[in-house]
């Protein structure tokens, strides 16, 4: 058993966003993104992955294959890794996003961020 506090993993971003990794394993990790105000997380895929992304605090435009998405606090949604994602930062404070990725794919998204 562990217990996380999410205020632990919400960071100002020193740049554009901060990642900040809260668990990891073979099956899955999950992790707070922070996006700074009017920025974005640039389009991606997650190749065999299934990521769920909850707004924590802020706004955001979830462009998936094309297709926006407006989320705010309280909202999950789910995206299959094939599809092309980009997150947006509509808000006027720091965007925070709890992630979850299964499996995890490659190691490279298994750490903390800061671009």
């Amino acid at each position: 058993m562990n217990k996380f506090i999410f205020n632990d993993y919400f960071q100002e971003p020193l740049g554009k966003i901060a990642k900040r990794m809260l668990f990891t394993s073979d099956n899955i990790i999950a992790f707070v993104l922070n996006i700074a105000k009017g920025e974005m997380l640039p389009g991606h895929t997650h190749l065999e992955s299934t990521l769920f992304l909850q707004v924590m605090e802020g706004n955001a435009k979830v462009v998936t294959d094309g297709n926006e998405t407006s989320l705010q606090v309280g909202e999950l949604m789910q995206v299959d890794g094939q599809e092309s994602l980009q997150v947006i930062n509509t808000g006027e404070e720091v965007l925070r996003l709890f992630v979850t990725i299964s499996p995890m794919g490659s190691e490279a998204f298994a750490t903390d961020a800061n671009v």
